[in-house]
Formats: C-alpha cells, sequence, structure tokens
C-alpha cells in the first residue's frame, strides 16, 4: 500500500499554510507535535463537555475525565505491546521523558565509573540529561562522533561500547540533519557489548 502522504497532510489543518511560499513542512514534533483533526475534535470535546482534572476529583466531570485518560493508557498498551497499562506513562514532551527515563531508570543502576554513551547528533535534549546524571552519579559521558557528511562513525561503536556502558541514548532521525541512523544495528552492537 503506497503512503497517501495528501491525505495525512490534509488530516492537520496547521499544515494548509504556506511558510515562505513554501508549504509548511514541519519536523519537531519531539518538541511540539502538530496536531490532526481528529485529536483536535477531541480535545475540544473534551474542553467543551469533561474538563476536569483526573484522578483528584469524585464529581462526574472528575471521574469521566479520568475514565476516558485510563482509557487512552490502554488503548497505547495495545499499540505498543506493553505488558500492564500502569506500564505507560504520558509526559508532556521528549525532553520530560528523556529526564524521566535518566532519573528513574537509569540513574538506580548507575555506580561511579560506569559509563553512558550518547552520539555528536543528539538534541540538547538528549545530551543535557546524560551529563547530569554522570555529575551526580560519578559516571562517565562517551560520545560517538560523526564524519562530515553528517553520519555516525559506526566504525567506532564497539571501541566506545563495553562491560562499564550501562545506558546508550541516540536519536533514530536526527532533527538538525535529518540523518536516519541504523538502529537495529546499533541496539544489536550495543548487546552483544554486554
Amino acid at each position: 500500500m503506497e503512503f497517501q502522504i495528501k491525505q495525512v497532510r490534509s488530516q492537520f489543518p496547521i499544515l494548509a499554510q504556506e511558510v515562505q511560499g513554501k508549504p509548511l513542512v514541519y519536523l519537531d514534533s519531539a518538541a511540539t507535535a502538530q496536531k490532526p483533526l481528529a485529536v483536535l475534535s477531541a480535545l475540544d470535546t473534551y474542553y467543551r463537555h469533561d474538563n476536569a482534572n483526573i484522578h483528584r476529583g469524585v464529581h462526574t466531570l472528575s471521574e469521566r475525565a479520568t475514565a476516558a485518560y485510563e482509557s487512552v493508557r490502554c488503548k497505547v498498551k495495545g499499540f505498543i505491546n506493553a505488558r500492564d497499562a500502569h506500564e505507560v506513562v504520558f509526559v508532556r514532551g521528549t525532553t520530560e521523558a528523556v529526564n524521566l527515563v535518566a532519573q528513574s531508570f537509569v540513574r538506580p543502576k548507575l555506580t561511579r565509573g560506569d559509563e553512558i554513551l550518547i552520539t555528536w547528533m543528539e538534541h540538547h535534549s538528549n545530551i543535557v540529561p546524560w551529563q547530569m546524571l554522570c555529575e551526580q552519579t560519578g559516571a562517565t559521558l562517551k560520545v560517538l562522533p560523526m564524519n562530515q557528511d553528517g553520519e555516525l562513525e559506526l566504525d567506532k561503536l564497539d571501541g566506545l561500547l563495553g562491560t562499564k556502558t550501562k545506558f546508550f541514548a541516540f536519536t533514530h532521525v536526527s532533527n538538525a540533519l535529518g540523518t536516519i541512523n541504523p538502529v537495529k544495528e546499533m541496539v544489536e552492537r550495543a548487546h552483544a557489548s554486554g
């Protein structure tokens, strides 16, 4: 089945505008994702009929909002094949998500001398949390370089991975360069290193 780009774009009203005389192309969805019509409609309905705090009230609006929120959690569970709906955590964006992973998942596993590996093409939000975590724990931050063509120097990856490497944080697609990294290969090599 061929990807129908015009059909997909038509679902995002914001993409109907032109910027500098050209159709808007928005590539910063990790920071703020644009919303399709279905999401805009759902938000409109929520704010018109169910706007209330979730998990904090026993009144009708709060109960409906909580039920809708938890229903979405169950849908996401199925979409990502999670074992339990409580494994699904909603955050405001990638920056918050990376900080949450760094502080709640990785930090308890780190000791002085351990290593975290990132790449030179990371967004600021996937650099600073690891720098801070290394300062807090005495771990070392290592960086996989990239070449002049904006591609990772994968020939240096195995030399940076080792038994002290506790976490490897890298982007699939660079937001600044558009480089698509070979995720499967990188993950396999990280797992093979121990």
